[in-house]
């Protein structure tokens, strides 16, 4: 298999987060834990195929799927191969969206054998920590699989030093010739190297090394490009550089005697006329409280540059001066001319830029997109990208945040990128961003964070104990009156160490229909405020006039009390965030109470035909009687599992005129007082059924008691 790798590593199981409702007993629980959902993850790269089976690195301790990638853009084609072909059946497989790469297509399923989708990465070189994250399922069974992903690329880097003579003091720009220039690290900073200072940067696409010679004669160069992302040996292990590589570099002399600033830059300020003070090498030929002309071309008639006014000769062999600065000017543009008059004297070279300047504020988290929003949030870690001007010239300094900033992150004279950690403590709402120890006139705002939690702060007492909201996803059948319902909360559930989601703010609506649902009253509390306690790190910049502190009790707002409702009447309670503060999120919760009855009641009026009575004392059995009249005081009872449904069965007592609708003189007629039990039809709502009756009483006239059995017509009004 193309890029197959030779490691080590034991495939560990991944662990899977279930959502679990506390109903659950210990066996479902066990029967409910998912193992890793694929026998094999494959990458398709260009040609090449890689195996979360076979070609898995171990980095930092964790398991990570390496691939090569050869372009920034770079398209790769994935295949999840499914531990057996049922496991996904009546299962939903969602990738999350990842600002660092796109999804070109759906999630497919193929041939029955695997499932199969491409990405486009935005920017490998320059992404850190990327991952697949894939959510399984639904639910309090949904699974969620996280991949991590290591991209190697195998760089190269050189320069080519041409034969052009390089110049004492001079600045010289040697371009990077390389097959990726996005993944070499140019961070800008001089560095010491001998008689040389050298640095890597990046301007306008292009990669240069930046040579200032400080002897003539030969001399000698050493350059080892790191890269942000590495490659790997026969071994598998990254290698994040290039290897050392030597150039000689030949060095002359100017034909002026070159005069070095004690200032590599000065910064031009806009509306300053005050020069600025620096020192400058002593020359004997240079004359003192005179002003000399800085300009960018040796001939007469170039653009002044600065005026340079010698002060004084101090005892270090160096002169005091005074620059004023007129134009912009880049050492990397050759050199400046100290010219009396017209006719130049020395050379230097100093970089002449204007006053640092931030126009934008930029702020990136984790799966968003960039915002020019500068509110931060405390506990979070962002990257801050500032634009503007002579940002290469700075030291910015965040007030009071944790700069965690890495080498690979972008810095060049109008940008300036940087990986913040917010701590939780802060005590203030706006944070400086300095400028060496000056205030740059920028800042950032510290907002408290505003996102929804899951309701499980929420709890709910009908009269059975406080319960958590969100684990009430049936209807509660409860068959004991309610005093009253009450809603609280546990303050110190929304704010946990540094997860922090800030004020909840909610709403309830309230439905109670009755046994027929028939609408009884709807009402509805727009605004609850719900602020974390004190074992948050930001209660005290939670605490405000708004924030609920009492439990609500529904009775304060219901004109018909929940005591006071009939059997079989249902509450419905839906508690949910107030979305349109929180973008279009937020939770929500249907909670159904049903005030249950077990036994109910009732006088019924039955006819029962047919019956069969025996009279104790008598023999035999007598014929079939006719239609007779029935009122009972009825037992009805239900089922303790299901909604108003009745079991099959009554018991009742009450009197039995015997052969009430028999016309016929010879029919015996009698009064009794019985005691029945009878079965009805399981269907409900019927006017007229047909129960069957079985039950002992005694005849007032006969002065006997009798048993009977046989069927009846039931009229329920």
């Amino acid at each position: 298999m193309g890029g197959r790798l030779t490691t080590k590593l034991c495939i560990t199981s991944v662990v899977v987060f279930l959502g679990l409702s506390s109903g659950l007993k210990a066996q479902q629980v066990e029967d409910l834990i998912i193992q890793f959902p694929f026998e094999d993850i494959i990458l398709k790269v260009d040609t090449l195929y890689y195996s979360y089976s076979g070609d898995l690195i171990d980095i930092d301790g964790e398991p990570h799927l390496p691939f090569q990638y050869s372009r920034d853009e770079q398209v790769i084609e994935v295949r999840l191969k499914p531990i057996n072909n049922n496991y996904f059946t009546g299962r939903k497989i969602l990738l999350q969206s990842n600002p660092d790469y796109d999804l070109m297509d759906s999630i497919t399923w193929i041939n029955d054998a695997h499932f199969k989708f491409r990405l486009r990465f935005k920017s490998i070189s320059k992404t850190d920590f990327l991952h697949m994250t894939f959510k399984i399922g639904e639910g309090n069974l949904e699974q969620t699989v996280r991949v991590n992903l290591f991209p190697y690329h195998r760089t190269r880097a050189t320069i080519y030093p041409s034969d052009e003579d390089l110049y004492l003091a001079e600045e010289k720009r040697f371009e990077i010739i390389t097959n990726n220039l996005s993944n070499l690290i140019l961070d800008g900073e001089w560095k010491q190297q001998g008689n040389l200072e050298y640095r890597l940067l990046e301007r306008d696409g292009l990669g240069y090394v930046s040579v200032i010679p400080e002897r003539t004669g030969s001399q000698k160069l050493e350059i080892n490009f790191d890269t942000r992302k590495p490659n790997l040996d026969a071994e598998g292990r990254p290698i994040y550089n290039l290897g050392k590589q030597t150039f000689n570099l030949q060095v002359k002399a100017s034909r002026l005697e070159f005069l070095r600033l004690d200032k590599r830059e000065i910064v031009k300020e806009a509306d300053s006329r005050e020069g600025i003070e620096i020192q400058l090498d002593n020359s004997r030929f240079l004359e003192m409280s005179k002003t000399y002309r800085l300009e960018d071309r040796e001939e007469r008639g170039g653009p002044l540059v600065a005026e340079l006014y010698t002060v004084r000769r101090l005892s270090n062999d160096k002169v005091m001066c005074i620059i004023r600065p007129y134009l912009y000017h880049r050492t990397t543009d050759g050199y400046l001319y100290i010219k009396d008059g017209d006719e130049p004297r020395f050379i230097t070279n100093v970089t002449i830029a204007p006053e640092t300047k931030i126009n934008k504020i930029s702020i990136l988290r984790e799966g968003k997109e960039w915002t020019t929003d500068n509110s931060i949030r405390p506990g979070e870690t962002i990257e801050v990208k500032l634009e503007g001007e002579s940002l290469d010239l700075a030291r910015f300094y965040f007030e009071d945040l944790d700069d965690i900033s890495a080498d690979t992150l972008t810095r060049s004279d109008n940008t300036a990128n940087f990986k913040l950690k917010v701590p939780t403590d802060l005590n203030k709402r706006t944070l400086e961003i300095f400028n060496y120890s000056k205030k740059s006139g920028a800042t950032l705002t510290v907002r408290e964070f505003h996102r929804p939690r899951p309701l499980d702060f929420v709890r709910i007492n009908y009269g059975d104990g406080p319960k958590v909201v969100n684990t009430l996803n049936q209807a509660i059948l409860h068959d004991h009156t309610i005093g009253d319902i009450v809603l609280s909360f546990d303050y110190g559930k929304i704010d946990r160490g540094d997860l922090l989601y800030g004020k909840q703010q909610l709403e309830v609506e309230i439905r109670i229909t009755g046994p027929n649902n028939e609408l009884v009253e709807m009402q509805k509390i727009d605004f609850l405020e719900v602020c974390p306690d004190e074992t948050s790190p930001r209660h005290a910049f939670y605490r405000g006039s708004t924030c609920t502190l009492q439990d609500i009790r529904l009775n304060n707002f219901l004109s018909r009390k929940t005591h006071s409702l009939d059997d079989w009447s249902r509450i419905e309670m839906t508690i949910r965030h107030k979305k349109e503060n929180y973008g279009g999120e937020g939770y929500s919760q249907r909670v159904v109470i049903v005030l249950q009855k077990l036994v109910t009641f009732d006088i019924d009026v039955s006819f029962p035909a047919g019956l069969i009575i025996k009279k104790i004392g008598e023999d035999g059995f007598p014929p079939l009687g006719g239609i007779s009249l029935a009122m009972l005081a009825q037992f009805t009872f239900y089922d303790r599992e299901r909604i108003q449904k009745e079991k099959p069965y009554k018991i009742g007592a009450g009197f039995l005129a015997q052969n009430a609708f028999n016309f016929n003189t010879e029919a015996d007629r009698d009064l009794g007082i019985v005691i029945i039990g009878s079965l009805y039809p399981i269907k409900r709502q019927r006017k007229l059924s047909f129960p069957l009756f079985l039950g002992m009483g005694y005849f007032l006239n006969d002065d006997k008691f009798f048993f009977l059995i046989g069927p009846g017509i039931r009229v329920n009004f």
